[in-house]
């Protein structure tokens, strides 16, 4: 029952929530227009100065999420939808109105079906998770398991790649990527590059960091190094970063995690856009931050709404034959994947593989605007199945575990996060795993003094 207090202080909250979901996306036109525009204009991030009605229209559907986002975090798919929102949803109302290829009001419709998309979404949490009877594993059998697993996955790797493995920069990535195709060409290798870097590591990672054991995380961290080395998949580095970021959100408690994230991150956008100048043409280490932060993490997924809107919009749809199970009996009409074919299509670049999110690929590629709903309504079944595989664990983990997956699911398709992305096997592993619960707070005892006994009462 909610006493008047505690629903003053719901109010109050939403009220901060809705505050702070309009100082992101004012951080985020900012930022678009004082920094992506000027410095990635030539990638596509172009400045068609669309009209107030336009902008007033983006902020309306940006805002009003804020009125159902969840403030309390009370199931780990709910991690995953504020990374959706953040990271996709509110850039993909700003970016195509400001790129536009055909003008914006070719775009309206798409913001109120990309809307819709997350209102359906957000139901998956009005449905009670299902209650699972999942194997009854010790947890030594468990970690046994697990342990073998990732043994022969890292070995597996260390063999195909022995003396070819090399750590560089950001800028010679590339290089390293090309090579592993020569290395992988007619290999499995690839699919334990793929488990290592979406359930092995990042499983060590959080284990570490939940259960305090630095060996673990170490391990975990090591891992990802190894990808990195491998294949030059920066990816595997940015679990290293966001994994920890989440557990400084959730190690204390979820009572407030919705208004932690979004005011965390609409600071992060001001105080980079405030240090911009430091990120000159000489690419130095604060231009690579601003790089992956405005263009790769938010920017990209934006753009590539636009994207895929215009392409498909002029182009067949692939009524999912871009699947590989789907394409067995129905014809995919194009030679290359859906990132390279959209890719090489705005960019005249034949390797540049434009892989998108989920409403991108599944949905505006699959069947159009139609599709976004479709894919929507998958998505949030897909959301109860985690719950339900997850619900006996303690929130904080569950949510921890499927960060990565969540960053994952905001740059591929649904079905590639589900199966090479690692999201189906870590709620396997949820399934599986005992019954984890946050590790209480050790105790603090205060020392007293000790006095020395004195001598023995006399007796009379």
């Amino acid at each position: 029952m909610h006493t008047s207090a505690s629903r003053t202080q719901d109010r109050s909250r939403r009220a901060w929530l809705l505050l702070g979901v309009a100082a992101f996306a004012g951080g985020f036109q900012i930022a678009y227009v004082g920094w992506l525009n000027p410095v990635f204009g030539y990638f596509g991030f172009g400045n068609n100065d669309p009209s107030w009605r336009y902008l007033l229209l983006a902020w309306t559907l940006s805002v009003l999420p804020g009125l159902w986002m969840p403030i309390h975090l009370t199931r780990p798919s709910q991690l995953i939808y504020w990374v959706i929102f953040l990271s996709v949803y509110v850039p993909s109302m700003f970016v195509p109105l400001y790129a536009s290829l055909d003008g914006p009001a070719a775009v309206v419709k798409m913001l109120l079906t990309l809307f819709v998309g997350l209102f359906i979404l957000g139901l998956a949490h009005r449905l009670p998770p299902r209650q699972l009877h999942p194997p009854r594993l010790s947890p030594g059998a468990f970690r046994a398991g697990f342990g073998w697993a990732a043994a022969a996955l890292v070995l597996w790797v260390v063999v195909v790649f022995h003396g070819r493995l090399q750590i560089v920069s950001f800028a010679e990535v590339y290089d390293v990527r090309f090579a592993a195709e020569d290395v992988m060409e007619g290999s499995l290798v690839n699919y334990a590059l793929m488990w290592l870097t979406a359930v092995i590591g990042p499983c060590l990672l959080v284990w570490g960091l939940f259960r305090r054991r630095p060996l673990l995380f170490a391990a975990g961290g090591l891992i990802q190094l190894l990808v990195y080395g491998a294949v030059g998949a920066k990816a595997a580095l940015a679990s290293l970063v966001v994994i920890p970021f989440f557990y400084l959100l959730l190690r204390k408690n979820t009572a407030a995690f919705g208004l932690k994230l979004v005011w965390g991150t609409a600071l992060a956008f001001f105080l980079l856009y405030l240090g911009r100048s430091w990120g000159d043409a000489s690419e130095n280490l604060f231009y690579w931050a601003l790089s992956l932060v405005f263009m790769r993490t938010f920017g990209m997924p934006g753009l590539l709404t636009e994207w895929y809107r215009e392409f498909f919009q002029r182009n067949p749809l692939t009524y999912y034959s871009h699947l590989k199970v789907v394409n067995s009996f129905l014809h995919y009409p194009y030679a290359n994947p859906l990132g390279i074919e959209v890719g090489w299509f705005f960019s005249g670049e034949p390797t540049l593989d434009a892989n998108a999110h989920f409403w991108a690929t599944d949905g505006l590629a699959a069947l159009g605007l139609p599709g976004v709903v479709l894919v929507s309504v998958l998505c949030a079944l897909l959301f109860w199945a985690l719950d339900s595989a997850a619900a006996k664990h303690d929130v904080r983990f569950s949510a921890l575990l499927v960060s990565f997956a969540a960053i994952n699911l905001a740059n591929v398709s649904m079905f590639t996060t589900l199966l090479s992305g690692g999201l189906g096997l870590l709620m396997l592993v949820l399934y599986c795993q005992p019954t984890v619960s946050w590790p209480a707070p050790q105790a603090r005892v205060k020392l007293r003094p000790c006095l020395a006994p004195g001598p023995p009462p006399a007796t009379s």
